[in-house]
């Protein structure tokens, strides 16, 4: 063989090869953009300031967060109807205002109106790395979650219909802070004037940390029973069947609290045990001693009578255990 046609044969081996790569990432490419969020680069942690649910999963991730997208994507769909229905109202608008004759700019800075408008609404749900395994948050842009996670939990309660193979419990998270006394004070503070300042509610305090050890949960279940108490002195704790449940879910540096409704009635959100679950009333009175017989499992963590140390109205913290 001659030298000219090694030469060419190098190099087109060297191109086929280059070309290869290049076709790989053009996909991670196109992946990577369909995650966007159509406001710039795609949010990857969670961060304070963020909402929406914390859901932990056996080790699924991927399969879980395509379920979680489509059932939280079905009930927000029934609560506020679906995600493109006010870009379709605009379209609507514009449609009319064709009938007129209008300079050709004007229509098209219309159209990417529009058309941004869509991106933007298209996507109320996104997971973001909550930092910890098996465990996984799905932001929302939409005001309540509490809702929307409530009606998810009644709907398995009363249906008893499997959604998910892969979800084991989802948490609605009102407000996401860093994981110190203060910040966490201040937004348990917001979130109660809403739940806690009209009419008295009884209560209770479930705390769990997750790579964090220098948060006291001591400190913090006091401080919260007494802002609590603070707001309406007819609050009161109740540890078997509250009707509100102060959620303080420590991860990492990052702090998530929740304030749920029926939080034991339904199985502490727990998506598999509703679902399982065969008398409501019988359930209601061993979901406690289930939850109490898990926590003592948990090595360091077992339950610790506060009776001793705070008011009797003070709650005990229940440490979650993702089963």
């Amino acid at each position: 063989m001659s030298e000219a046609k090694k030469i060419k044969l190098d190099h087109s081996g060297k191109g086929g090869e280059h070309k290869g790569k290049q076709g790989k990432a053009g996909k991670r490419n196109y992946y990577a953009k369909a995650g966007d969020n159509g406001e710039g680069a795609r949010e990857r942690f969670m961060k304070p300031g963020h909402r929406g649910f914390l859901v932990t999963c056996n080790g699924h991730v991927r399969d879980c967060v395509r379920d979680s997208y489509r059932i939280l994507n079905a009930f927000a769909d029934d609560l506020y109807g679906p995600a493109d229905q006010g870009a379709a109202g605009d379209d609507a608008v514009d449609k009319r205002g064709d009938s007129d004759e209008e300079d050709i700019s004007i229509k098209l800075q219309r159209e990417a109106e529009a058309a941004g408008k869509k991106s933007s609404k298209a996507f109320r749900f996104q997971s973001v790395d909550s930092g910890a395994m098996n465990c996984l948050f799905i932001q929302t842009t939409l005001p309540d979650p509490d809702e929307i996670a409530y009606r998810l939990m009644k709907d398995l309660s009363a249906t008893k219909k499997h959604r998910s193979r892969f979800i084991l419990r989802m948490l609605p998270i009102l407000a996401v802070c860093r994981a110190n006394l203060k910040e966490i004070m201040d937004a348990v503070g917001t979130l109660g004037d809403r739940y806690f300042l009209k009419e008295p509610k009884t209560y209770a305090i479930v705390f769990n940390r997750r790579l964090n050890n220098d948060l006291s949960r001591d400190d913090v279940i006091r401080e919260v029973a007494d802002l609590i108490t603070a707001k309406n002195s007819g609050n009161k704790a109740n540890l078997k069947s509250p009707e509100l449940a102060v959620i303080i879910e420590v991860i990492k540096g990052l702090c998530c609290i929740g304030i749920l409704r029926e939080y034991y009635q339904l199985r502490k959100y727990n998506v598999t045990e509703l679902v399982a679950q065969r008398d409501p009333v019988q359930s209601e009175s061993t979901g406690v001693k289930d939850d109490e017989r898990a926590e003592e499992k948990q090595e360091g963590h077992g339950e610790v009578s506060e009776e001793t140390e705070t008011p009797k109205e003070t709650p005990t913290a229940c440490q979650d255990v993702d089963e």
